[in-house]
């Protein structure tokens, strides 16, 4: 059973940002797998760097929309892909020095935020979008 399950309810109703959204749900999925199998060091660094990197690039294409769009609350939602890389990289670093491990309290901060941010932030900005190209 997956920690972390898509649903219609996460959907927003744009292509790219669902399928983003998808794959996201699939990494964090695939990080607790890896948790749970107690694979090393190693296999739960290089699932977390893809999990990082990938979630850059979807920021990164989420972003263009917004200036694409000129959406009016791009600056708070900008604030919030700041806030959660920031908070990511110091958990990369800190796991990658051997300062901390990865618990299941972080991937329930890294679902609560996707299913938050989603719910929200992400919703909101595919409505713009949808309103803008009507």
């Amino acid at each position: 059973m997956a920690y972390l399950a898509w649903s219609n309810d996460l959907a927003v109703g744009n292509t790219f940002i669902d399928a983003d959204h998808q794959r996201l749900i699939d990494m964090v999925n695939r990080l607790h797998e890896v948790m749970q199998e107690g694979r090393g060091k190693e296999v739960l660094g290089k699932v977390l760097n893809n999990l990082v990197t990938y979630t850059r690039e979807h920021f990164r294409r989420e972003e263009d929309l917004m200036r694409r769009i000129g959406y009016a609350d791009r600056a708070a939602h900008l604030h919030e892909h700041e806030k959660l890389l920031q908070q990511v990289d110091e958990l990369q670093s800190k796991f990658d020095s051997g300062a901390t491990t990865l618990s299941i309290q972080v991937l329930h901060f890294l679902r609560d935020w996707l299913i938050n941010h989603i719910g929200k932030s992400d919703k909101a900005l595919a409505e713009a979008s949808r309103t803008v190209q009507a």
